[in-house]
């Protein structure tokens, strides 16, 4: 009787080493879960990279390239100051609307890189002087001329096409911008812990908008 008491007092004590592992499991678990409501820390595109872009677009004629890469950032972090206003850090809809917001930025800043390459990658095509070369060879006529007009033709049609990139990408950051400005004044416009219809509405877009935002910059 003895010997079945010692065999159940076996299978039924935990042992030494789970007793001193339970406590710690319990911790990991909480540790697990306040790992799973914290919001992540939003990543920056490293400072050296920025000002490399920030260099590339002031050498550009044209402003709005420089503008927006100053805007979209100063945007990006001033909807993260409004959602902690009226969201707590741990919701999970905070870090969603979060996560949407940097995504976001990360499409601008991703679409401002493709036009420093689009624009650079015409840089040596002077419209000017193909339009008036064209315009010369214009009242000529004969077979002599024509290679010249083709090329002509050809190399303008080439900045035509990248302008045509620079002009839809540009476009598609003002929404982007315009997108992060509604969401915020929706949110400032929305009572404390509540979300009013167009707040809802705005953040839906942004998320969407963040969704997309692998296939952004293809027109």
């Amino acid at each position: 009787m003895r010997f079945w008491k010692l065999v159940a007092a076996r299978f039924t004590m935990p042992p030494v080493g789970a007793i001193a592992v339970w406590p710690i499991a319990l911790s990991a678990r909480g540790t697990l879960r306040r790992l799973q409501y914290q919001v992540p820390q939003l990543p920056l595109v490293g400072e050296v990279e920025l000002q490399a872009l920030r260099d590339e677009l002031d050498g550009l004629e044209d402003p709005r390239p420089a503008y927006q890469l100053q805007a979209i950032e100063e945007k990006r972090d001033n909807l993260v100051a409004v959602l902690g206003r009226r969201m707590e850090a741990g919701e999970l809809t905070y870090a969603r609307y979060q996560s949407s917001a940097q995504q976001v930025y990360y499409a601008v800043i991703s679409n401002l890189r493709e036009v420093s390459i689009a624009k650079n990658s015409i840089s040596a095509i002077d419209p000017g002087y193909i339009d008036a070369r064209l315009a010369e060879l214009a009242g000529e006529q004969g077979a002599r001329s024509q290679p010249e007009i083709s090329s002509l033709q050809d190399r303008r049609a080439l900045a035509a096409t990248q302008e045509a990139k620079v002009t839809y990408l540009l476009a598609q950051n003002e929404s982007a911008m315009t997108l992060l400005d509604r969401t915020s004044t929706a949110l400032a416009d929305a009572p404390i812990g509540l979300a009013r219809q167009d707040t809802e509405a705005a953040m839906s877009a942004l998320a969407e908008l963040a969704d997309r935002a692998p296939k952004y910059a293809n027109p």
